[in-house]
């Protein structure tokens, strides 16, 4: 299946903490992030699989608190639409300490604001709001073959720091990198 996503001029763009009303608008940006953004990385089967239904009902339990303590979702909005999220807290990781190292878990946009600079706006506000927690370093997991999402990462002055991962997509097993950062 094959998506186009029309561009158009940002006039106004915020970010604040994500509620229960914006589930659905998040698993929007996360299902047409995810066709657009994985396509050739992630077979085509697997990306159409994708439901926001499935997705909706998955955003309200995190946005409802049954997730990693301590995590928190952001919601970038554009002319009044929910158009990125990020999501972070405590790592997850068993080779760092939660209250010292905080991660980003997903950050996605609207492939319709790629390019805006908009990406760079919600993850200053991730990181603003991860180094007001009084976490010292940050790390994200990437999918290792997604060199889009690793050049805007380094651009952030990230590096990798030799973690390796598989994770599975579907029936898959894809590698991931870890990138860090202090904060």
């Amino acid at each position: 299946m094959m998506y186009l996503w029309m561009t158009k001029q940002i006039t106004r763009a915020a970010v604040r903490r994500a509620t229960l009303a914006d589930a659905e608008a998040i698993a929007r940006v996360h299902v047409d992030s995810w066709q657009a953004a994985y396509l050739g990385l992630i077979p085509v089967p697997i990306l159409n699989d994708l439901s926001v239904e499935r997705k909706t009902m998955s955003w309200r339990r995190v946005l409802a608190g049954h997730t990693t303590p301590g995590s928190r979702t952001l919601v970038l909005i554009a002319d009044g639409m929910v158009v990125g999220f990020a999501s972070i807290g405590p790592t997850r990781d068993n080779d760092d300490h939660p209250r010292v190292v905080g991660e980003v878990y997903a950050l996605y946009l609207s492939p319709s604001v790629w390019g805006h600079g908009l990406g760079g706006q919600l993850f200053d506000a991730a990181l603003d709001d991860l180094e007001a927690r009084r976490f010292a370093t940050v790390t994200i997991w990437v999918l290792e073959g997604n060199p889009r999402a690793r050049r805007f990462y380094e651009l952030q002055s990230f590096h990798l720091d030799g973690a390796r991962r598989p994770v599975p997509v579907g029936p898959i097993m894809l590698p991931e990198v870890r990138y860090r950062r202090r904060l």
